[in-house]
């Protein structure tokens, strides 16, 4: 009796182990489904803003415009994985797919132009640096989630091939509307009207006269830290001046000056007419004698990027 149950144990104990090893599988398989999901339909709902960042990823213009099946393909590969549909191929293709994202952000990190790198749309703002080392969690998910269902059987269950084929019809179309979609700007400072200065409340403010850039700004904002660099490098452009306005107070100002060098000049805007003035920040407007010709959100491009690619749309 007692070697027929020490036999027992051992089975019992592997038994145990291996439901709790698959178990994990599936965790891991629902929790990446999941955020392919989220991260398809965030970029689908907002994919101005997507595609508007693929140009900072180092890509020539003949990939650019396939950018836009990204968020069909993500929404897609993680109905796959939630139902469980073809998992040995859907964890391969997910794996893959991971792979090239991962390559696209060392090439955008290595370029220097990539602040945010619009993963989630703009809704989501994760830096390329913590999206790399996601991307590469991820990848080890898909990697083990395969690894277990390297051997399993594939069955093609004809609903949930129907239910991933309307989901690349309704997710594709999502983001074909928000593409071209206006989106309607019900701000103070918008295209074909003149800045509004009358919020700037130094005594001495700006003369607006000439080509100028003016970069909006919150000192709290930490994702406006991240463009300084390029702001102060737009600054010393002869072929335009440059100023910013904040609603920040005079010592976060202070602050801010003495932390990341900002060599700009920089007026303090009415913070209860702040958020009315702008929509978002940080922001940069370029302005002809005071009227606004065009404006980048959530990011300050580049000096190359900001003649080569804006300024000739602008002008």
């Amino acid at each position: 009796m007692s070697g027929s149950s020490e036999t027992k144990k051992p089975a019992a104990l592997e038994y145990i182990f291996a439901n709790w090893k698959q178990r994990l599988v599936s965790v891991g398989r629902v929790a990446l489904g999941s955020i392919f999901i989220v991260s398809g339909v965030m970029k689908a709902l907002d994919a101005q803003s997507f595609m508007a960042t693929l140009p900072f990823y180092q890509l020539p213009d003949w990939l650019l415009p396939p950018g836009a099946l990204v968020p069909t393909i993500e929404v897609s590969l993680g109905i796959a994985l939630l139902m469980g549909l073809a998992t040995r191929f859907i964890a391969l293709a997910s794996l893959g797919m991971l792979a090239f994202f991962t390559v696209l952000l060392i090439l955008g990190i290595a370029g220097g132009e990539l602040d945010t790198c619009g993963c989630f749309g703009r809704l989501l703002e994760q830096s390329p640096g913590s999206a790399l080392v996601r991307n590469i969690v991820l990848m080890l998910i898909a990697g083990v989630v395969w690894y277990f269902n390297r051997r399993s059987r594939v069955i093609w269950h004809p609903w949930k091939v129907a239910t991933v084929g309307a989901t690349l019809l309704i997710v594709g179309t999502v983001t074909g509307y928000t593409i071209h979609a206006p989106q309607l700007d019900t701000s103070l400072a918008r295209v074909g009207h003149f800045f509004p200065d009358e919020g700037i409340t130094d005594e001495t403010g700006p003369e607006l006269e000439g080509r100028q850039l003016v970069f909006v700004f919150a000192v709290s904002c930490e994702h406006c830290w991240n463009t300084v660099a390029n702001v102060n490098v737009l600054a010393q452009d002869t072929s335009y001046t440059l100023f910013a306005v904040t609603n920040s107070d005079p010592y976060e100002v202070d602050w801010f000056r003495e932390e990341f060098g900002a060599t700009f000049p920089i007026y303090y805007y009415d913070p209860s007419t702040f958020s009315r003035a702008f929509r978002v920040w940080p922001a940069l407007y370029y302005l002809e004698d005071g009227l606004i010709m065009g404006k980048t959100e959530y990011e300050v491009p580049a000096l190359r990027t900001l003649e080569e690619v804006y300024l000739p749309k602008w002008q």
